[in-house]
């Protein structure tokens, strides 16, 4: 219960940032006050328009519904054909600006540290049972030569 509130000041707060920022640009607050005057100069009318579109995207929203239920292999395809349609030109311009990144930056090498303080990785040693390891690896050391 004590959750209720905070969530809900969540929310309100949320939701007037992103009104704000909707109303941040003009031509956003001059349609918004389009469809305001248009609300006070008939309100019967603007709301008869208002139920006819919500019936109407109802309508396309159950239509969408029925082809997903009816095949939704072919349904999943043809969203997926339509995202990469619409996600192209945004590709496109990531993919174009592959060159920007400075060379250290684009090409992955591992860099190996050693601290100088006690305690650093310096003191740190590998030890194996196995002498071929000992070749490989700098750091490691054989349990036979420790004795």
């Amino acid at each position: 219960m004590n959750n209720k509130p905070s969530l809900l000041r969540t929310a309100l707060v949320l939701g007037g940032t992103a009104v704000a920022a909707i109303l941040s640009k003009k031509e956003n607050r001059d349609m918004l006050m389009n469809e305001i005057n248009k609300a006070k100069q008939d309100p019967n009318a603007y709301k008869a328009n208002l139920t006819e579109k919500a019936t109407n995207l109802t309508q396309v929203a159950k239509e969408e519904v029925a082809k997903a239920k009816e095949d939704p292999n072919a349904y999943k395809a043809n969203l997926t054909d339509r995202v990469k349609e619409k996600a192209a030109p945004v590709v496109d311009k990531a993919k174009g600006k592959e060159g920007d990144f400075p060379k250290n930056q684009a090409d992955y090498k591992e860099q190996v540290t050693t601290f100088d303080d006690e305690g650093g990785t310096s003191n740190i040693h590998i030890v194996t049972d196995y002498s071929h390891a000992t070749t490989d690896n700098p750091t490691a050391v054989d349990r036979n030569n420790l004795k």
